[in-house]
């Protein structure tokens, strides 16, 4: 996350996973009112590579419109206001709330911490929602948003949705899908 030009610019990584597109963004458009007048073109190019990049430009950019026009330029502190923007979602909505604010209990679920949480016994489920009010129940508050971010490297690195290197795995005693 950058705080460019008086702007923290989180619109480029709501929308795509990829860090270095979101760097790339960050840094070549600084405020939501450059992001809103970037020409759509510029923007798909720029986000070409995390896939989908059609919907995630114009995600970007009708959610900077909304920005500009409705919070002042700012991205809201409110999690319904975030929800009212183009392409978030719970787990974006989540997420800035976490990063950018600070707010205790914010929970990002998504396919790492659903498939993560229940092989722990953590979560029953597959639904986001459910899954994150079952977190919520076990973790202090405070602690939300570091572990989510945890769980989330821990599935990149360790345990592979597709190749779970569970010989690798250090939480391999508590999970239910280990089998020796």
């Amino acid at each position: 996350m950058e705080y460019v030009n008086g702007n923290y610019n989180y619109f480029a990584s709501i929308s795509c996973e990829n860090d270095l597109v979101a760097k790339k963004v960050t840094l070549e458009n600084a405020p939501a009112k450059e992001f809103a007048e970037c020409d759509i073109k510029k923007l798909e190019e720029l986000v070409k590579s995390s896939g989908f990049y059609h919907n995630k430009a114009k995600n970007i950019k009708n959610a900077c419109k909304l920005i500009v026009e409705k919070f002042n330029g700012e991205v809201p502190e409110d999690y319904d206001d975030l929800l009212s923007l183009a392409g978030v979602g719970r787990k974006t909505a989540n997420l800035l709330l976490g990063d950018l604010y600070n707010v205790p209990g914010s929970t990002v679920c998504d396919t790492h911490c659903i498939r993560i949480c229940g092989r722990l016994g953590l979560s029953e489920g597959k639904d986001p929602e459910k899954v994150e009010r079952q977190l919520r129940l076990i973790r202090p508050p405070e602690e939300s948003n570091d572990f989510c971010h945890r769980i989330v490297l821990f599935g990149r690195e360790v345990c592979i949705a597709r190749a779970p290197k569970c010989n690798e795995c250090p939480l391999r005693p508590w999970c239910k899908e280990f089998q020796p």
